[in-house]
């Protein structure tokens, strides 16, 4: 009798087999599915039964967007030269290399050249397109003159506007002269004590301007003196106190409201004078004033 791990037992595998009919594996017919689903998809991706084209509408589209970008890029292309690197060392000297004047086809060069379209256009290119505008102002635009000394103090200091309104307001108050007096030796002792100078006072009866007196007012930030004249039946109201600029200044005579306005610097004094007589009487007193200081 053979022993079962007999080498010289032939018993088919047949004889084997349990009272089911499957083999001793025990897996019955499940190997024989398997292969058979594998091959089933193997074929299926061999024959290409599983692909999907893209409509022939999309690929038309990333044709027009492709041509596209191509035109936008190509003037920046042509403008990168790229200087022609020098062969390696043990390199052949018919060894081929970068033409010149090409651009160098590098990954990071023609992604940038693709992104061009979309960064510049739309609201990219319309902020650049006002950064552009400013910059051409700016250099275009010319610089500004400088200004002469007595425009730099009307600007930094006492405006007209504000004489003609302290002016306005005399004339509209019950008593516009402090100290009414003709005699220069009286006004001029009245501002002591009520203000920090001593405003220069001068007659100008002999010339067609007497002196009515004196007061004091608020503008340019300070209390001033005001000497009050008159010629015919116009005051002419001499606003005097300390110039900010020691240097002089000739006079001049503008108009505003309806008033003449003359200022000048002399004497380490600023002086304003205003009326509403005609602009060539206030000439005339000013002539007169600077003749007699």
């Amino acid at each position: 009798m053979n022993k079962p791990d007999d080498p010289n037992d032939t018993n088919p595998v047949s004889d084997m087999k349990d009272k089911t009919g499957d083999t001793t594996l025990g897996v019955g017919a499940a190997p024989s599915t398997a292969a058979s689903e594998a091959t089933t998809l193997g074929k299926m991706l061999r024959d290409g039964s599983l692909r999907h084209d893209a409509p022939q509408s999309l690929r038309e589209r990333l044709r027009r967007e492709l041509a596209h970008a191509e035109r936008q890029a190509s003037p920046a292309v042509d403008d990168v030269q790229v200087t022609p690197a020098s062969p390696p060392p043990g390199a052949m000297p018919g060894a081929a290399s970068p033409r010149p004047g090409k651009p160098d086809q590098r990954p990071e060069v023609a992604w940038g050249l693709s992104l061009a379209p979309w960064l510049f256009g739309g609201a990219g290119g319309a902020i650049l397109g006002g950064l552009a505008v400013a910059m051409a102002l700016l250099v275009v635009r010319p610089p500004a003159p400088p200004q002469d000394a007595s425009q730099a103090q009307s600007t930094t200091g006492l405006q007209p506007q504000e004489i003609v309104a302290s002016h306005v307001r005399a004339l509209l108050s019950q008593h516009p002269i402090d100290v009414v007096s003709t005699d220069q030796h009286t006004v001029k002792p009245w501002f002591n004590g009520r203000i920090d100078y001593a405003p220069p006072v001068t007659d100008l009866s002999d010339k067609g301007f007497p002196l009515e007196g004196g007061r004091l007012d608020y503008v340019g930030g300070r209390t001033v003196a005001v000497l009050v004249y008159r010629t015919d039946k116009h005051p002419i109201d001499l606003y005097v106190f300390p110039a900010r600029d020691k240097g002089a200044a000739a006079p001049t005579i503008t108009g505003a409201d309806g008033y003449a306005i003359a200022r000048w610097r002399r004497g380490g004094m600023t002086y304003w004078a205003i009326t509403d007589a005609e602009a060539s009487h206030l000439r005339v007193f000013v002539e007169a004033l600077q003749a007699a200081t």
